[in-house]
């Protein structure tokens, strides 16, 4: 067997990087042959990932084309897998329509509804047969080998188009994320990490400084260092400059992912505000952040919504939070209890181990692709 992971971005992207690069590793170490098809990286590496959903039609489909060219040197048993359905989805769906190789489809957030096929629909209609996105969807997952979901929303979703749908969250590379020795009597640190790309990211971000101010206010030898890059970020650090010019607050560009683990290191705790309770992409979404905080033994407040109240045992290996003021609260309460942030950190970290670490998924992912019923 051969399988063929397809993204659309590039590593520096969590749902590439892992889903694709770090299962690719997993399941070949288990004697799977595989593969990596990144667009980002291998077709179009002079474009900046963030870069990749705005292209133009025209360039869209030449990547498709480079795509469908390389794919077609595969022998017919390779199996694809794709990661969400984007513009890099139709090549590998083409073949599957002119009966040549099955495919997987994986999905890690809901993004369908703004998922980047292609602006004239003239062209989702003669490669997917409709124009809008979430018959896309069902027709797509209908058609696969079989669906994994990274979370149980996104398995409840996909469970509606095909019986075969397996919950494998995104998880965290444990052998890498390990915690460094820390230097003593260094200010009690706060950290948030990933990408301001839009509104709803950019909200939680004021959500994060109003809570961080509150609790500045108590503590102020505490920092709140925010890491990550985006469109958006640019106005965060105004708001910063403007309104929380006194506290202590300080934004770090963007670190390679895989220096992430040794930065992680330096800071105490680890914060994930989700306020849009209401928002299915939030409910939906695989926490990176949040297995990575984990796994570098950092006690993490979160607000109480989607896949993180599945992951986080409240007050046990981490917060979960359901307001502005239960945020706060339990953001001071661990400033002021150095055992309890050792204590969850350590627990944190036991808990990724067992359940959320690569082996544990990729080991999952390869029992799934060796069951029998799938192929029938």
């Amino acid at each position: 067997m051969k399988v063929v992971f397809i993204g659309l971005e590039g590593y520096n992207s969590p749902c590439v990087r892992i889903r694709c690069y770090h299962f690719a590793k997993i399941l070949s170490e288990h004697g799977i042959e595989t593969e990596i098809l990144s667009f980002n990286d291998h077709l179009a590496p002079d474009i900046k990932d963030t870069d990749m959903f705005a292209l133009e039609d025209e360039r869209r489909l030449t990547l498709t084309r480079k795509a469908l060219w390389r794919l077609l040197r595969e022998k017919n048993e390779t199996i694809f897998y794709i990661q969400k359905i984007l513009y890099h989805a139709v090549a590998p769906f083409l073949l599957y329509r002119f009966g040549r190789n099955k495919f997987v489809l994986d999905y890690d957030d809901w993004d369908i509804e703004t998922c980047g096929l292609f602006i004239n629909t003239l062209f989702n209609r003669i490669f997917f047969r409709y124009p809008d996105n979430l018959n896309i969807l069902k027709y797509v997952a209908s058609n696969a080998l079989f669906c994994v979901g990274a979370s149980r929303s996104l398995c409840d979703i996909l469970s509606k188009f095909n019986e075969n749908v397996f919950y494998i969250p995104t998880g965290v590379n444990n052998l890498k994320f390990k915690k460094l020795e820390k230097k003593k009597n260094e200010k009690i640190a706060f950290v948030w990490t990933g990408i301001v790309w839009g509104k709803w990211i950019y909200d939680n971000i004021l959500f994060l400084l109003d809570c961080f101010s509150e609790v500045n206010r108590a503590y102020p030898d505490v920092m709140l260092k925010i890491v990550g890059s985006g469109q958006w970020m640019s106005k965060a650090k105004g708001i910063v400059s403007k309104t929380y010019k006194r506290y202590n607050i300080e934004f770090i560009d963007w670190i390679h992912p895989d220096q992430m683990p040794e930065f992680l290191s330096s800071v105490d705790i680890g914060l994930l505000p989700l306020i849009q309770a209401d928002s299915l992409w939030f409910k939906s979404k695989s926490p990176t952040k949040l297995f990575e905080y984990m796994t570098m033994e950092l006690p993490t407040v979160s607000s109480s919504v989607g896949e993180a109240k599945h992951v986080i045992k409240d007050g046990y290996d981490g917060f979960l939070a359901n307001n502005r003021e239960d945020f706060i609260g339990k953001m001071k309460e661990l400033v002021e209890n150095e055992d309890l942030r050792n204590e969850m950190g350590d627990r944190a970290r036991k808990k990724i181990e067992a359940k959320y670490s690569l082996t544990s998924l990729g080991k999952q992912l390869f029992d799934v692709f060796q069951r029998d019923k799938i192929w029938r």
